[in-house]
């Protein structure tokens, strides 16, 4: 019993030089490994007319300013308001140092970045973005906004961050210098680089299945996935950095139309495999998922901010949820031999859009592009193999 005591008591002077290891760094050694997520972030919300200099310059709105909590990683506006968010940052080394102050929220319209000179009072602009610019106009080629700021020895600074969106603006800002924001951005590149390949790969695979088996049914289908890769080239901004930097006004309406197309293609999919021996009630569910999906198709047309992204949201749960429906209706009343598998197509599409909107518009869990990769492979093997000619 003693020497069991003696063992757990050396066990613990082992883990003690590990548990010293874990307390976090100072924050100059951390920035010296990754770009840090600013805290004490206070914000406030302002009518859109109001100005950087008329903010700074009325005491009292000026101290409207409220801390920002953890659980405010969204904020909801309309298009007649903007959000301002107040940083306070400190350089921590003894020495002149530049760095990054990075926004990552890739779906915001227009976003200002001020240096507060309280002496004045009053604000420098130090430059502009947003998705409403070309990609060229951005002071850095990375795919959020980023924008450099100087700092003399121990010097301390304020910013204020002007933010403009029609539906949701995330709040949260980083530190870094530019090789490690360089390095992080490589990084997620990586994996949706490999996603986008792994659904063209499939788009490839399934137009191979449609020829085998002569089923055009699977057009359809690889209309879905090529669609779907353009929802994600939409979301993480590699599609305005390499297919339309010029053309910034694309990116408030090819959001919807692309989602709009990927849940057209499915019903039409579904259509064409489900409906061949299934009753009026599938018939009726595949109509009203396929009129939903025409609805957030040409929302540009007649919606306009909020509205434009509750209808993406309803019409994607709508038509999604009336397709998985549908397959499993028919799985349960037919025979027809792959109506499982169609089933399993559909709401693995489902998850796949829910996981995409929760990885891109909340900015949050980065193991979500391995898990979609992962869904991608399993609607791979669930396919019917190509028949050898």
């Amino acid at each position: 019993m003693l020497s069991l005591r003696a063992v757990w008591l050396y066990l613990a002077l082992l883990c003690l030089p590990c548990l010293a290891q874990e307390q976090p760094a100072p924050q100059a050694e951390q920035l010296l490994q990754q770009a840090l997520l600013l805290g004490n972030l206070q914000y406030q919300i302002t009518p859109a007319s109001t100005t950087a200099e008329q903010l700074v310059r009325d005491p009292a709105q000026f101290h409207s300013f409220r801390p920002l909590s953890g659980r405010q990683a969204i904020l909801r506006l309309n298009e007649q308001q903007v959000l301002w968010l107040l940083i306070k940052v400190s350089n921590p080394y003894p020495e002149s140092w530049q760095a990054m102050l990075y926004y990552p929220f890739l779906p915001a319209d227009r976003i200002s970045f001020y240096q507060l000179q309280p002496e004045i009072p009053s604000v420098k602009l130090l430059g502009k973005s947003g998705s409403l610019l070309p990609y060229s106009e951005r002071a850095l080629p990375l795919r959020g906004y980023s924008q450099p700021i100087q700092f003399k020895a121990n010097e301390q600074h304020s910013y204020l961050l002007q933010i403009q969106d029609a539906a949701l603006l995330g709040t949260q800002v980083k530190l870094g210098t530019l090789p490690i924001l360089m390095a992080e951005e490589q990084q997620q590149l990586v994996g949706e680089a490999l996603l986008t390949g792994a659904l063209l790969l499939l788009v490839v695979f399934t137009l191979a299945i449609a020829r085998a088996h002569r089923n055009p049914a699977y057009i359809s289908l690889a209309l879905f996935y090529l669609c779907f890769a353009l929802v994600l080239s939409v979301l993480n901004g590699l599609g305005f950095s390499l297919l339309w930097p010029t053309y910034p006004e694309l990116n408030p309406v090819l959001l919807y139309i692309s989602v709009g197309l990927c849940l057209l293609a499915l019903t039409h999919y579904c259509r064409l495999t489900l409906l061949r021996q299934s009753g009026s009630w599938a018939r009726l569910l595949n109509v009203l998922a396929t009129a939903s999906a025409l609805l957030l198709l040409f929302s540009p047309l007649y919606a306009d901010g909020e509205l434009k992204l509750k209808l993406l949201f309803s019409c994607v749960s709508l038509t999604l949820s009336l397709c998985i429906i549908q397959a499993l209706l028919v799985s349960l009343t037919t025979n027809l031999a792959g109506a499982p598998r169609y089933a399993l197509l559909s709401t693995l599409a489902t998850l796949c859009l829910l996981l995409v909107q929760a990885r891109h518009l909340a900015g949050f869990a980065d193991w979500l592009n391995p898990g979609l990769l992962l869904l991608v492979a399993i609607t791979a093997l669930a396919l019917p193999q190509p028949r050898p000619n």
